[in-house]
């Protein structure tokens, strides 16, 4: 079992005030404030750690470039995907790519 898995399955043992614990200290981590895709909405909605919560609802729908590689969070939990403001989180991306069979690009 990889990293990134663990963490998730760890982490849903937890109870909510301790997920969000968690959750909110990894947001201190999260450099989606430097990327390129990343706009004044997601700073007004204080939007971040796409890789774990999911994809921008309300502030990004297009891709301007991505810094996902260069994540401390993503090098941590060795994550493959990218994109995660507007193409989902780690988890959903791994699903898609298993059904599908490849990645988006």
């Amino acid at each position: 079992m990889d990293d990134f898995t663990t963490f998730i399955r760890d982490l849903k043992k937890l109870p909510a005030e301790e997920q969000d614990k968690i959750i909110e200290e990894k947001k201190t981590k999260c450099i989606c404030p430097t990327c390129p895709s990343y706009n004044k909405c997601a700073i007004v909605e204080r939007e971040k750690l796409f890789c774990m919560i999911g994809q921008s609802f309300l502030c990004i729908s297009y891709e301007e470039g991505c810094k996902c590689e260069e994540c401390p969070i993503a090098k941590e939990y060795g994550l493959d995907y990218k994109y995660f403001c507007t193409r989902g989180d780690e988890k959903g991306q791994r699903y898609l790519n298993s059904v599908w069979g490849s990645t988006v690009e």
